[in-house]
């Protein structure tokens, strides 16, 4: 008989969705049947979710205590202390994993806000998991079964982006997700699709030259060490069109630009997936949901297709 594998789910910002998400997962048998979990998450905020959505208290071989910092949950809210808890947890798991307590870490959703309020200077998990694992180069994969995407720069203001939109950016990143793909995944020739940064694929240069200069150069080269990546192409054609049911998955310039459509495609099954780290972590597809956190309606469908995923890469690891 197979050993199950071994998960660690961290509560992510307690004032958010994530603990109701968590709690739920794990009363959940059919997924307990074939993943043992745990989750990192102060006793108080446990205790808290659990009376308020009348939810079993799970056992004691479940649950990883970390430290509450005197928080006092205030469902929907920025906060100092909820943002140290998500901070730490996810700081925690990571070295759990490292130290190969855990074969997977699952993370839920975590306040940019918040964790800025506790001093963590990460603008989202990508980034931070980048900084505790000590990795080079690291890039976000948003998975489903209808559409995978990568944006190159990931959470920059849109003012930013031509700026950050280099050459060796976009051939490192390229070349991971290509090796993530064709190692990760088990696909021995990925179909990957590259987007145009401009409207209409800079139309020649009249609308932005980074297509003339930096795509197709690096396209070009990569092409030469036989890493063929098809475009670019003008995402809005791409998508209308349907052309993106033709790859395994899709490379946009930047993150609205293959974050929305995923989204739409994608709906509850999307997954996050950070590729370049020496472990394997997965989140849920979404935020916080601070608009329904405490209201016991968040929606644990995503964090299952999470659990699944890392669970997929657990055994071709």
């Amino acid at each position: 008989m197979h050993r199950k594998p071994e998960i660690l789910l961290t509560c992510g910002d307690p004032n958010g969705i994530g603990p109701e998400i968590a709690l739920k997962i794990l009363g959940n048998n059919n997924i307990k049947k074939k993943y043992s979990l745990k989750v990192l998450i102060p006793e108080n905020v446990l205790a808290y979710y659990c009376k308020k959505f009348k939810l079993k208290i799970p056992s004691y071989d479940e649950i990883l205590f970390i430290h509450d910092f005197d928080l006092k949950v205030c469902e929907g809210k920025s906060d100092k202390n909820a943002g140290r808890i998500a901070g730490d947890a996810v700081q925690i798991g990571t070295e759990l994993c490292l130290n190969g307590k855990f074969d997977a870490l699952v993370t839920m959703p975590i306040s940019k806000h918040s964790l800025s309020l506790a001093g963590y200077a990460f603008t989202g998990h990508t980034e931070f998991l980048k900084a505790l694992t000590k990795s080079k180069d690291v890039i976000m994969i948003m998975y489903s079964e209808k559409l995978s995407v990568m944006p190159v720069t990931i959470h920059i203001p849109a003012g930013s982006i031509a700026g950050e939109f280099k050459k060796e950016l976009l051939k490192t990143s390229l070349e991971l997700l290509y090796k993530t793909y064709k190692e990760k995944f088990g696909i021995d020739k990925p179909r990957i699709a590259m987007l145009s940064l401009n409207p209409h694929n800079g139309d020649g240069g009249l609308l932005g030259s980074e297509e003339i200069n930096i795509i197709n150069p690096v396209l070009n080269s990569l092409g030469k060490k036989n890493i063929k990546i098809s475009g670019p192409y003008a995402a809005d054609g791409f998508f209308g069109s349907g052309n993106y049911k033709n790859f395994d998955v899709v490379a946009g310039a930047y993150h609205d630009q293959v974050l929305i459509p995923f989204k739409l495609l994608s709906g509850k099954k999307g997954v996050n997936y950070t590729a370049g780290i020496p472990i394997i972590r997965t989140s849920p597809g979404h935020g916080t949901a601070f608009d329904i956190a405490g209201k016991g309606i968040a929606d644990i469908e995503s964090s299952i297709e999470a659990i699944k995923l890392a669970g997929k890469l657990i055994n071709r690891k």
